[in-house]
């Protein structure tokens, strides 16, 4: 396994796709955080269909000609990581001892079902940047394009960069062993971006 390797996770772009919902009147984000108690989040979600048209988003209820509403990573209003049972499995399977990562549950409901998906939330904000090759706005700490120090990221199957809501992120890097047992697993809505490892 190449270490140096390492991918940020995404959404699978669609012109149609199944997105969860969370409840009318959830706040936002980055509020939430602070009010998970424990490992479940104090909300649901429910499945709608997005389409986009017109570069304009179309939300509906009708999900009849959606092929695929479950998926392994799962599009939602919050723009989290809810990950199905099978990729949380597989991220759980290659931790490694230096991960600090917790699970926290999320009821999903669509077409009379109800599942349970898993959201990853880091215990542990991390230092894995190459402070010199990392691209910052101006005069300030923001990062416009991270670069990773492998040093740092070496001993980590999943990490994140750095920012102020770290805890819950869309911004998830996995290392190459996963994203082979991703794609042997055929699991389904994932997009892999490579990364600047120095």
């Amino acid at each position: 396994m190449a270490i140096n390797k390492s991918y940020l996770i995404g959404y699978q772009e669609k012109q149609k796709v199944a997105s969860a919902f969370a409840s009318v009147g959830t706040k936002l984000p980055y509020e939430l955080i602070s009010e998970i108690k424990g490992n479940e989040v104090p909300f649901e979600f429910t499945i709608k269909k997005i389409t986009v048209k017109n570069n304009k988003a179309i939300v509906t209820n009708d999900l009849s000609d959606i092929k695929d509403i479950w998926l392994d990573y799962q599009p939602n209003s919050l723009v989290w990581p809810l990950m199905s049972p099978k990729l949380k499995a597989i991220i759980e399977n290659n931790l490694t001892v230096q991960d600090s990562i917790k699970w926290i549950k999320a009821k999903i409901y669509a077409k009379n079902e109800e599942k349970i998906y898993y959201i990853p939330m880091f215990t542990k904000e991390l230092n894995v940047i190459d402070e010199k090759k990392t691209m910052y706005i101006p005069k300030t700490k923001q990062i416009i394009k991270p670069c990773f120090s492998l040093s740092k990221i070496k001993n980590y199957s999943i990490f994140h960069k750095p920012s102020i809501f770290w805890q819950i992120t869309p911004n998830i890097y996995i290392n190459e062993k996963i994203k082979k047992t991703i794609k042997k697993n055929k699991l389904t809505g994932i997009n892999f971006e490579k990364i600047c490892i120095s």
